[in-house]
Formats: structure tokens, C-alpha cells, sequence
């Protein structure tokens, strides 16, 4: 009767371990926008999403300009200037709210990530092409606080 009583313990150790993490956030989209491969306009297109749909924000890359999105069982990068989320009794948009937001940051490798969410995408076997644009990038600007919200 023991060995049952473990085995159900460690699946629902197990299972909680898979369940998100507290700090992804519900995000909604504040018009209708392109998921992108990666965390810049000029990487394929994922999917498109329809303005006001919610989505889970998994983190944001350190300006918080790209948030890593997953939209049912889609998972790419959206500009945060069109994701919005509660905060402080409104709504505000990421791109905005920066850091003051609480979500976590997220580093982009290309190979890791394409690897593990896009090997079924017909863009996936040029992965090398866009390995080379991504590390011939100019370095990211950082966040700045909106100036009508520093005042």
C-alpha cells in the first residue's frame, strides 16, 4: 500500500513542477498582431492574433520592448506596445510598464528556442540564415519610462 502512496506523490510533485510559473501574467492584445519567431519584426510570422485576445506572457527581454507569448498553442515573441495587462487598478501597456509590471525576463537563443517550438515550420530548416541576422544585430536600446508617466 506504500509504493501507491509514493508513486501518487511523486506525480503530483511532478505535475506541479510543470504547472507555469507564478510570474507569467494574462496579457491582452490591444490590436491585432503578428507573432513573430523571435524578438524583432523581421523574423517569420507564427500566427497573427485577433485584437482582445488574451494570451500567457512566459517574460520579456530585458528593454521590454518583446514579450514571449504563448496564444492556445502557439508560442512566439509579440512588440509589447500591443499587450496590455492590469496594473495598479488599470490597464497598462508592457511596453509602458517596463519593469514596474513584475514579469520575468526572458533571454532569446535562437537554436534553443526555434529547437524546441518550431521544428514543423517550413521557415525552421533556414534556421542558420537567421542565426547569422540575429548575431549581426545592433545592440538592443534600453527601457526608458515613458515621459508622461515619469511626471
Amino acid at each position: 500500500m506504500l509504493k501507491p502512496l509514493k508513486l501518487l506523490l511523486a506525480l503530483l510533485i511532478a505535475g506541479s513542477s510543470c504547472s507555469p510559473a507564478a510570474a507569467e501574467q494574462t496579457a491582452t492584445t490591444t490590436s491585432s498582431v503578428n507573432v513573430r519567431a523571435g524578438p524583432e519584426k523581421n523574423f517569420p510570422t507564427v500566427t497573427w492574433l485577433l485584437s482582445g485576445t488574451r494570451v500567457t506572457v512566459v517574460g520579456c527581454v530585458a528593454n521590454w520592448r518583446w514579450c514571449d507569448v504563448i496564444a492556445g498553442r502557439d508560442r512566439g515573441w509579440v512588440y509589447s506596445r500591443f499587450l496590455s495587462i492590469p496594473f495598479n487598478g488599470s490597464v497598462v501597456t508592457i511596453l509602458n510598464g517596463g519593469p514596474n509590471l513584475g514579469l520575468p525576463q526572458s533571454e532569446f537563443a535562437l537554436g534553443e528556442y526555434w529547437d524546441t517550438h518550431y521544428q514543423r515550420q517550413h521557415w525552421f530548416g533556414r534556421k542558420a540564415y537567421w542565426q547569422k541576422r540575429w548575431d549581426r544585430r545592433p545592440p538592443p536600446r534600453e527601457w526608458r519610462e515613458p515621459v508622461s508617466a515619469a511626471r
